[in-house]
């Protein structure tokens, strides 16, 4: 199998949607898409974030008057249907189904109409950069969708080239893998790169809590969150 990857990177005021992620740096979301036929798509979200990052996300997924996934100059027209899975003060599950896709392009549509059917996508979105991984069987027609994307961005898009080649690692950064809101993944990222996991401990927690520069209580509440929510996710829950 093939991926090929890229970026989509987006200048303020060129999306509404993108514009939240703009304006909250911690706000991220991961997706797989799906393509069943060349108009019609679905797509599952997982954002992270701040409560009122996640709300301005939803609100804009639910309002049928928002058009943000055309990445050309002609808004895309189409049939949607989305619906919240999952909703908490720093996390949202939002499921979308796209169909009846007419006049405008998204990467979806330009894929579809390019790419063999059933190609898988996984998608990361945080700041101004959206970055996208195409699964499929063959890169045959990969070109074409390159020059499409490259050729055909409205104004304040622009294309940035990742790579193309063997698909690896596909699951590891998967929507079913287990997140962390930003604040408790900031802190158990800067407590395993300081050598607090290991054995023995390289730095105490008092340490660690003036590194990040946060008090003592916040830092060790941080990590007891992230642990039970690792934890959980992996074992499951319990009675």
């Amino acid at each position: 199998m093939r991926e090929f990857a890229f970026d989509i990177v987006y200048e303020p005021g060129a999306d509404p949607v993108m514009d939240v992620f703009i304006e909250y740096p911690t706000l991220v979301a991961e997706a797989l898409h799906g393509c069943v036929t060349k108009d019609r798509f679905w797509r599952i979200e997982r954002l992270i974030g701040p409560t009122a990052a996640l709300d301005a996300v939803e609100r804009l997924r639910l309002d049928e008057t928002v058009r943000t996934a055309s990445v050309t100059e002609t808004d895309c027209s189409a049939t949607r249907f989305h619906d919240v899975l999952e909703r908490s003060d720093d996390e949202r599950v939002i499921y979308s189904h796209v169909e009846n896709v007419e006049d405008g392009e998204s990467v979806q549509t330009l894929a579809g109409r390019y790419l063999p059917h059933g190609s898988l996508y996984c998608t990361t979105r945080r700041e101004n950069r959206h970055s996208w991984r195409i699964f499929v069987k063959s890169d045959e027609k990969v070109g074409l969708l390159y020059d499409a994307l490259g050729a055909n961005l409205r104004e304040g898009l622009s294309f940035h080239m990742g790579h193309l080649g063997e698909a690896e690692r596909w699951g590891h950064d998967s929507l079913g893998s287990i997140a962390l809101p930003p604040d408790q993944r900031t802190a158990m990222r800067a407590a395993l790169d300081h050598g607090y996991y290991r054995t023995p401990r390289e730095i105490t927690l008092d340490d660690l809590a003036e590194t990040l520069d946060v008090p003592r209580s916040t830092l060790s509440y941080r990590l007891r969150r992230a642990e039970e929510r690792l934890v959980t996710g992996y074992l499951g829950e319990t009675d």
